[in-house]
């Protein structure tokens, strides 16, 4: 295997996710002693108070400008989106290691086997991500079914290509790729990646969506330029459906072999991601429904859940 080398994981996001930045530092911090791993923060909205804290505590924390300049009108005051736009230049925000991982503040680390795979991915010098389509996906394709056997396909980058203005071959060639989720990567620094990412960034905001415009730079780069990448198991970056084994208190795939899960991403969970009393429906190994979070505090050693189990006809071991 090809040596693994210095690395550092980034992640970033505004004042308002500073509390899931810090859980997510809190979850490496468990599995990792902090001092061999260098912890990034990309300041895309932070306090005064929350910046210095954070530098105080020993993270790296870094306050990028806009890398593509963004009209007023777009931008709409959505500091926040810095982050999105900052994931395409990390090796220039953060140098002198030699692989860089982003994971996003909405996800935290269960097992630290999904870090050492990104890793490894990336020591291959090729760009490791987890695409989503799968077993876990319930659908693999979306079509407006027009008349007859005629559908139009919708796909998120289908979607997202026509609206950043990509030609109609590069628009199909998109269309039914499964989309990169963005949210947990890594990747050389010196990867020629970075560079097709950026060229990619800078065609797509012309006219694209600014949230999705990174994820839409990687299908370009991986899909369109052909640059090597290599897919991770669900696992490393997971964001549904949900069920946990409640006698090793732990987030596992929803089906067999049930694998802990490595990176618990809670991507579409919005009022969990704002209020951490939040709770949703979780199904137990046998399949009886509890109300529980997902946030990290929740499944850490000393952390308890007092969500009531749904089921009225049996109770699992409370969490």
């Amino acid at each position: 295997m090809a040596p693994l080398g210095s690395f550092i994981i980034v992640t970033g996001g505004d004042s308002r996710y500073c509390p899931l930045i810090l859980e997510l530092v809190a979850s490496l911090r468990a599995l990792k002693p902090a001092a061999d791993c260098p912890i990034g923060i990309v300041d895309a909205g932070l306090t005064d108070e929350q910046r210095a804290a954070m530098k105080a505590d020993g993270l790296t924390v870094v306050t990028p400008p806009w890398p593509v300049e963004i009209p007023a009108h777009r931008l709409r005051n959505r500091i926040h989106l810095k982050a999105n736009l900052a994931k395409l230049h990390l090796p220039t925000y953060f140098p002198g290691y030699d692989t860089v991982i982003w994971i996003d503040a909405d996800a935290w680390v269960q097992d630290w086997e999904a870090v050492e795979m990104l890793r490894r991915g990336a020591a291959l010098n090729r760009f490791a991500i987890v695409a989503q389509f799968g077993r876990f996906s319930e659908t693999e394709l979306r079509l407006d079914w027009l008349f007859g056997r005629f559908a139009r396909v919708r796909s998120i980058l289908l979607k997202n290509a026509l609206r950043a203005g990509l030609t109609s071959a590069e628009s199909r060639a998109l269309a039914t790729r499964p989309t990169l989720n963005a949210g947990a990567y890594a990747l050389k620094a010196d990867a020629p990646h970075w560079e097709a990412f950026q060229r990619w960034q800078k065609r797509v905001l012309v006219k694209g969506r600014l949230f999705t415009s990174d994820q839409l730079a990687m299908a370009g780069a991986v899909y369109l330029d052909g640059l090597p990448v290599e897919l991770l198991p669900e696992w490393c970056n997971y964001i549904g459906p949900w069920r946990f084994d409640a006698d090793r208190r732990e987030l596992v795939e929803y089906y067999l072999p049930n694998r802990r899960l490595g990176i618990v991403h809670m991507a579409g969970e919005d009022a969990m991601r704002a209020d951490p009393s939040v709770r949703r429906a979780v199904l137990d190994m046998q399949d009886r429904e509890h109300q529980l979070s997902l946030r990290q505090p929740a499944w850490a050693k000393d952390g308890a859940q007092d969500g009531a189990v749904t089921d009225a006809t049996a109770r699992a071991p409370a969490l």
